[in-house]
């Protein structure tokens, strides 16, 4: 089975753009592979995949435990005007409950297998007086050369959870089981090139 998952690109751009970035840049709009976790709030983690991989594990690959606030850029935005105990966290892309994470081991029919997040292009959102958001690369790191696998963003975490509330919805929705294929879609992107080697794109 495949679907389309729309991003909610509206209330957290600042989430939708990375993952833009990297599925357009660097998958060139190629499907993800769904990883499955498990059954409601109690069943055992990676009990609906074959591998019992449990996609938090992934997602430590990437994004391992306080990087945001280690390591992250200091220039990323918390929304606390939205959210007073919102902080700075970290987002990777592809998913961690997908089979093209970086995180996910070859051997368990992984497609992107890195060490760590620091293997992933690196970006930070922030958000500039007039309230208008950017995605810079982080300057304290190398340039992403888009031969990299994967995405690993600094952004508010209230940015980050917004942005994939409606992900477990959709993947209901479409009854998605393990390892069936679906495409991303941010809607207000479409209009963007990332063909040119400095990408500049604006979404209003």
């Amino acid at each position: 089975m495949s679907g389309a998952s729309g991003w909610s690109t509206s209330p957290a751009p600042a989430a939708a753009a990375p993952a833009w970035l990297i599925q357009a840049k660097i998958r060139e709009g190629a499907p993800l592979s769904y990883l499955p976790d498990r059954r409601g709030d109690t069943g055992e983690h990676g009990e609906r995949n074959k591998y019992g991989r449990d996609p938090d594990a992934n997602r430590r690959v990437i994004c391992s435990d306080g990087w945001a606030a280690k390591s992250g850029h200091p220039n990323t935005t918390p929304v606390t005007d939205i959210s007073a105990s919102d902080k700075a966290s970290c987002d990777e892309f592809t998913f961690a409950a997908s089979y093209n994470s970086g995180g996910m081991p070859s051997d368990m029919g992984g497609t992107n297998q890195v060490t760590s997040g620091d293997k992933c292009a690196q970006t930070y959102a922030t958000k500039l007086s007039g309230g208008t958001w950017r995605l810079y690369d982080d300057e304290r790191k190398a340039a992403p050369t888009w031969s990299e696998v994967c995405g690993r963003s600094a952004m508010s975490g209230w940015v980050n959870s917004t942005s994939m509330s409606r992900f477990p919805t959709f993947a209901k929705e479409l009854r998605l089981i393990d390892q069936d294929t679906y495409f991303v879609r941010t809607p207000g992107f479409d209009n963007c090139d990332a063909s040119k080697p400095t990408i500049k794109c604006d979404i209003r």
